[in-house]
Parts: C-alpha cells; structure tokens; sequence
C-alpha cells in the first residue's frame, strides 16, 4: 500500500511558484534547495548536539567487518559531495511543468522522511565510535577537511545514515527525469551513479558510519522509493495534482 503523506502540494511553496521567474528564473529551485538546508540541516544539528549531551546508546552496531575497512583520507573528498546532491535535484527539476510538480513533490518527501529519521535518531540512538582508529598524524593535506567535520558533527545519528538516504534518493529522481532521453544524458548518470557509489563507500571509509547504517539506509531508500516517493510522483501529471497546484498559485 502506497504512503501519501507529502502526496498534496503545500502551501508554503505559493509565493515560489507564483515569481518562479524571478532571481533570473531560479526561484524555485533556492527555495527547494534552502527548504531542506533549513528543515533537515538545522534539525540534524540539534538532535546530533542533544544526543551527544545525552551520551545514551540503544545499542552498539560495531563489527568485525567495519574495524576491517580501513581509513581513506582521500574519500572524505566524496563523502562531502552530498552537499552538491541537494541543489542538484532542485535545479534538474525545472525542466518542464511535470518534473517542477514531481520536484516540489519530492522535496516535502524527503523533508517527511527525513523527521522520521529523526526519531530513529533520538529514541534508538547509537555512538559511531569509530573515529579512534583515525591517526591525524597520517592524514596528511585532508587532516583539514576531517577536523572541520568533526567540529560540526559529532559522533551520533548514525542510523540510518541521512548521508545516504537523501543522497540516493536525490541520485534516483534525477536518474527518473533524465534516463533514456539521450546517449549525453545515459552517461551522464552513470558517472553520478559511479560518484553516489565513492560516497556510500565514503561514510564507512572516513569512519562516519557503520556497515549497519549504510545497509540500513539503502534498504529504507528504496522501500521509500517504491512505496512512497514513485506512487506519489506518477500521479504528478493527473488532472487533480494539476488542479491542486493550479489552485495554489491562483488563490
């Protein structure tokens, strides 16, 4: 059975969509793009400050497989690449009037899904404590990048990891729109396919996360995917969303 929550345009996008044409025509896509720098960044923070406060753990998702995998410094290049994974949707999703419906769409998706993760994070909380196997020292040019990441974030919301999650979900919409159109535009998401695999790889080679949150956020992806985000997004095109969203911008 399909969710629908996140299945009704919103009314906070009124304005965006009624002066889509300004700021040289991107003003949709910075309001989707700071929709989730604001309504999942900020949030992130504070529960990953709150639960390092807490310093309470559900439970210890530690294997022999992740002290196995050992540390790449190059590979926090990747794993800060998420942070071109949120414009990317945004700003791919304008080429016609569907995908700007299906990109409004998947960002109230994402955000939703994104607070559920939340919960996960607060009520089963678990420590990447990982990070004692990095020796600084042997770090090198990229000491810089993993001081900077871990002033800012601690050791917890491990589970899943949102590193994934919306990474791949971005990745997967985008692969939607773009799959099939053109010989440019199939290499192109196979070289974002190759760059989304070097992040997945990334979170446990830079001792971000666990196997366990890696497997665990794939697994969430795609049941979102398929139960969630695609029922939702083919019914973009349907007269009713149409009037919805129409109704939107004329009210």
């Amino acid at each position: 059975m399909a969710i629908e929550l996140g299945s009704r345009p919103w009314k906070l996008w009124r304005s965006h969509l009624k002066n889509q044409n300004t700021l040289f025509g991107y003003r949709l896509p910075i309001a989707l793009f700071a929709s989730i720098i604001l309504g999942a960044g900020l949030g992130y923070l504070a529960i990953n400050r709150f639960s390092n406060w807490r310093d309470w753990q559900a439970f210890d998702p530690n294997t022999s497989f992740d002290t196995a995998i050992p540390v790449i410094p190059w590979m926090i290049l990747p794993y800060y690449t998420l942070y071109f994974y949120y414009p990317m949707a945004a700003m791919l999703g304008m080429k016609n009037d569907q995908t700007k419906r299906e990109c409004i769409l998947f960002h109230q998706i994402l955000l939703i899904l994104t607070w559920l993760i939340w919960m996960i994070f607060i009520f089963l909380p678990a420590k990447v404590d990982l990070r004692g196997s990095i020796d600084y020292d042997e770090l090198g040019i990229w000491s810089g990048l993993f001081e900077s990441l871990h002033s800012v974030d601690t050791p917890w919301n491990a589970w899943p990891s949102l590193h994934i999650v919306q990474s791949l979900l971005s990745v997967l919409i985008v692969q939607r729109w773009y799959v099939g159109q053109s010989n440019k535009h199939n290499i192109s998401l196979v070289i974002l396919w190759i760059c989304w695999s070097l992040l997945a790889i990334s979170v446990m080679t830079t001792k971000q996360h666990f196997v366990w949150d890696t497997v665990t956020a794939i697994i969430i992806s795609l049941a979102a995917w398929k139960y969630w985000f695609l029922p939702i997004l083919e019914r973009s095109n349907d007269e009713e969303m149409i009037a919805e969203f129409e109704a939107i911008i004329n009210d």
